[in-house]
């Protein structure tokens, strides 16, 4: 496939196939496409860029991210001159820094991850190829483990970040966190036991969003000790 599709390219190519979600394991650098009736369409390999907040206008790269440094998500290098977290930027300055340093490496292409409340999570996409990938045990095994140290560590960074008194970032990313694991639990984990318990924690993390402000003490508390319990036992 050609290299650098352009965003035009790329509805092109997702219409075509008949794309209407997607799925990602971040710790394993995999991304993938399904249809309508939920079947995989297309797969790649995928490498995390630029977060994008629509909250508060703010991106940070995601090289920069500690939690995802802690699950081992693949990630591009910022530019040198690049602070890691800026202020008062607008999506289409993120989509040009993202889009520019993904092109720089060789991606096929920029896909824009939706992460809730208008945010995306910017990908570079490498090995694209239409259909689904063939899986076996030990693949679904591995999609297990990788699925609880990201949320493992999201969970820690969180109840870090809020003993540290950031609590209104700390509820940004709770909110996304909320939409994150419905992702993991529809499509990375699909059919395992560990699909339900995310997509539990999934309404927990939209509650504590909303709770942190005024109760962050309890709050995280109760993530450390999710935390915990997925860092302390075998696989789901």
């Amino acid at each position: 496939m050609a290299s650098s599709l352009t965003f035009a390219q790329v509805e092109q190519l997702f219409s075509t196939l008949g794309v209407k979600n997607f799925g990602a394991a971040l710790p394993e650098g995999r991304i993938h496409w399904t249809n309508e009736e939920g079947a995989v369409v297309a797969h790649a390999r995928c490498q995390a860029v630029l977060s994008y907040a629509a909250a508060n206008g703010s991106i940070m790269w995601c090289s920069a991210m500690e939690h995802f440094e802690k699950a081992g998500v693949p990630c591009l290098p910022a530019p040198d001159d690049a602070p890691a977290y800026e202020e008062d930027i607008d999506e289409d300055t993120a989509l040009e820094l993202a889009t520019q340093t993904a092109q720089l490496t060789g991606a096929q292409f920029l896909y824009a991850a939706p992460s809730g409340g208008g945010s995306k999570l910017f990908l570079a996409i490498r090995d694209f190829h239409p259909g689904a990938p063939e899986e076996d045990a030990s693949t679904v095994a591995r999609r297990v483990a990788a699925a609880k140290a990201w949320a493992t560590a999201r969970l820690q960074n969180l109840a870090t970040m809020i003993g540290e008194g950031r609590t209104d970032e700390a509820a940004r990313l709770l909110g996304s966190f909320d939409g994150e694991l419905r992702q993991q639990a529809e499509f990375v984990v699909n059919g395992t036991p560990l699909a339900g318990r995310l997509s539990g924690l999934s309404g927990q993390a939209a509650v504590w969003s909303e709770q942190v402000a005024d109760q962050p003490e309890r709050v995280a508390y109760e993530i450390s000790i999710a935390a915990r319990a997925f860092d302390d036992e075998g696989e789901a």
